[in-house]
């Protein structure tokens, strides 16, 4: 199976999580955690679950699934212990052309892949449901393998954006700028955590690439 990769912006944007389980609960925190309205359907619900609707993080509808209930949802989530509902509530939401994830099961439009945070860093790994497993099994070398210093190494790249396109307004003279600092070097450089050492690289090259062109030229 061929998917298309995307990261969607759901932030103040209706979704919706059918089940109130444990499996529906870690759904519930990442839509809730990337900013988006929440709103659980479910006649049962997890103690943590509960607390979040407590503290008002999400909503609930504390009922069984019903097609009316569904308006104008961005995305929806089948997330119950019970297959023939996960089914129906994907038919549904497909009936109304709102995208629909069902976790363990087909029918849907969309996977949720393993992820790995790091600040506003982002990574994500998909095996197109061959193998949960295998997908499970890379995300946690990558966790092993990319800590937090990836995270506040991005936040220092993003800081020298503006900054260095100040100084080098060639979109080409950026590029390579980018591909000299952005090497195997760096990388060593984030895995030790020495990112006072990195700042002084992006500075020395700073000072040094504006004695070339803008063409990115010696």
């Amino acid at each position: 199976m061929k998917l298309y990769p995307i990261n969607l912006d759901v932030g103040g944007k209706r979704c919706a999580v059918v089940g109130g389980g444990n499996v529906a609960l870690r759904k519930i925190r990442t839509l809730s955690e990337a900013g988006a309205c929440v709103e659980v359907i479910a006649p049962e619900i997890c103690a943590q679950v509960a607390e979040l609707v407590e503290r008002g993080e999400i909503s609930l509808r504390r009922e069984k699934f019903s097609a009316d209930m569904l308006g104008d949802e961005l995305l929806i989530i089948a997330a119950t212990d019970n297959p023939e509902v996960n089914r129906h509530v994907a038919q549904v939401a497909r009936s109304k052309k709102i995208l629909v994830n069902v976790v363990n099961g087909s029918g849907g439009d969309f996977f949720v892949p393993s992820s790995i945070r790091r600040g506003e860093l982002l990574l994500t790994v998909s095996t197109g449901a061959n193998s949960p497993a295998f997908a499970k099994f890379l995300r946690l070398m990558l966790e092993a393998e990319l800590d937090e210093n990836f995270g506040a190494g991005l936040e220092l790249v993003a800081r020298y954006r503006q900054e260095v396109k100040r100084r080098l307004p060639n979109s080409q003279a950026r590029q390579i700028f980018w591909q000299r600092i952005l090497t195997q070097e760096t990388w060593q450089l984030l895995r030790s955590g020495q990112l006072g050492a990195l700042e002084e690289r992006i500075n020395h090259a700073l000072e040094n690439f504006g004695a070339q062109s803008h063409d990115g030229t010696d």
